[in-house]
């Protein structure tokens, strides 16, 4: 069991070189003596120092290293972390990198994600770590170093540093195209091969896997709709005439976008809408499914598609809803419902995507609106509960790599019957923290990606 203690390192350019300096309280805490000698880490560096002994009016949080340490171990000055002793080894806390596409004007992060990020630094704050964003084009491998960004909460800017290569890597790029760059490839690559289990959530889900690793399971089968992925007219016109009503869904997508529904008439007419960037509905008519699939046929090759049986899901007050759920594992690398909520479709939508206009709501208020009873109601809450059990255990038997969050896209049919729709490998989180009750499972969405990573750190870092 490693000694610990919270400090600040401050780099102090007037100490002697290759020093550290501890106020008494951390040199108790740790159990350190004076004018003894140890290996100091942070992230992948280390270097042997000098402990020396802070006098007794120095501040009792703070700790100080010379200035060839710091350009040595690339320590943020001002950095505040949870140091740990484990035989002579004083790792100044864990660091955690979080990779991502980064947006930048001059020297600050911009767009969606920079206060997703603010937010998850912040955590590892708390959690006594420290953390980055990077971008994964800018590790410099012969130098052992990262180009990256950290954020100064005091100040309310970014700070554009070097870094050292972290214990650990939150994945939190969003964009498929990006990840899938050949450049971007092989520096991703590199990196996880070095780092292992304690980089998690590396890879996109696309929809026929999730379909086929959830219809494979006897746990998880009887939730997961029909569907088959798109391979040739001759067999979508099979699947069509078998369902008169058809979702058909880019494998690849995200956010609703490209998703088509059709519906065949009794006359054989195909009515159907497409959702197109932005969240615009086209919506237009073919005469047939066979002259329908031939119109669509190269963007269906392109796509590709999974073609989905329609559910018929309860509605509230006439719109379309689904249940989401975030799940997420904590410090102790268990399994967690952090979230869950009903996401409203617009009026006229064919998705509930939060990103193109839906609403969010309680799960309890919309199924008391919706359910002729309390009974019937606690009979959901009881399956919701089993399939945010059960999804992430089939998919961790099934999947490579390490998952430390899944988002479910849920829905409730007429018959009170709940439907795996759609299970994301990166939810995206909302960036604003919503005051009231909602609030405190906003900052909890934030930390435990942060906690598990802490819990990576500890379970599997300098064993």
């Amino acid at each position: 069991m490693a000694n610990t203690t919270r400090i600040r390192i401050d780099t102090v350019s007037s100490l002697q070189s290759g020093t550290l300096w501890l106020p008494k309280s951390a040199m108790k805490s740790l159990q350190l003596q004076s004018h003894s000698t140890l290996q100091l880490a942070y992230g992948g560096r280390e270097m042997r120092v000098h402990v020396r002994e802070l006098g007794a009016k120095s501040e009792q949080a703070r700790a100080q290293i010379a200035e060839d340490v710091q350009r040595a171990l690339l320590v943020p000055d001002g950095v505040r972390v949870e140091a740990m002793l484990a035989g002579d080894r004083l790792r100044l806390g864990y660091l955690l990198g979080i990779a991502a596409q980064l947006k930048t004007e001059g020297e600050t992060l911009v767009g969606q994600q920079a206060p997703v990020f603010k937010h998850l630094l912040n955590a590892a704050e708390e959690a006594g770590m420290s953390g980055f964003v990077f971008s994964p084009l800018d590790i410099d491998w012969e130098n052992d170093f990262i180009t990256g960004y950290g954020w100064d909460a005091k100040r309310r800017v970014w700070r554009r540093r070097r870094m050292p290569m972290p214990d650990a890597v939150y994945d939190q790029i969003v964009s498929r195209v990006f990840q899938k760059r050949a450049d971007v490839v092989e520096q991703r690559e590199r990196l996880w091969k070095q780092l292992g289990a304690r980089a998690f959530n590396p890879d996109f889900f696309d929809k026929s896997q999730v379909h086929q690793w959830l219809s494979g399971s006897p746990l998880t089968k009887p939730h997961v709709p029909d569907a088959i992925t798109y391979k040739s007219i001759t067999q979508a016109s099979q699947f069509l005439y078998r369902y008169a009503d058809v979702y058909m869904k880019p494998i690849h997508g995200s956010l609703g976008i490209g998703i088509l529904r059709l519906k065949r008439k009794p006359d054989g007419q195909v009515h159907y809408q497409m959702k197109k960037k932005g969240g615009a509905l086209v919506k237009g008519t073919s005469g047939s499914i066979s002259i329908f699939l031939k119109k669509f046929a190269p963007r269906l090759r392109r796509g590709p598609y999974l073609i989905q049986e329609t559910l018929h899901l309860k509605t509230w007050q006439g719109r379309p809803f689904d249940i989401r759920m975030l799940l997420q594992k904590d410090g102790t690398g268990q399994w967690h419902r952090t979230k869950t909520f009903c996401r409203i479709a617009q009026d006229g939508d064919i998705t509930s995507n939060l990103s193109t206009g839906g609403d969010a709501l309680a799960v309890k208020a919309v199924l008391k609106e919706i359910l002729p009873g309390d009974k019937a109601v606690n009979r959901v809450m009881r399956e919701l509960s089993r399939i945010a059990e059960d999804v992430p255990a089939v998919l961790e038997a099934t999947v490579e790599g390490t998952l430390g969050e899944l988002g479910l896209d849920l829905g409730l049919d007429e018959n009170g019957k709940i439907w795996v729709i759609e299970v994301n490998a990166k939810p995206w989180k909302k960036p604003n923290i919503e005051d009231g009750e909602w609030r405190e499972l906003s900052l909890l969405a934030f930390a435990r990606p942060v906690q598990y990573a802490k819990y990576l750190c500890q379970t599997t870092r300098d064993r």
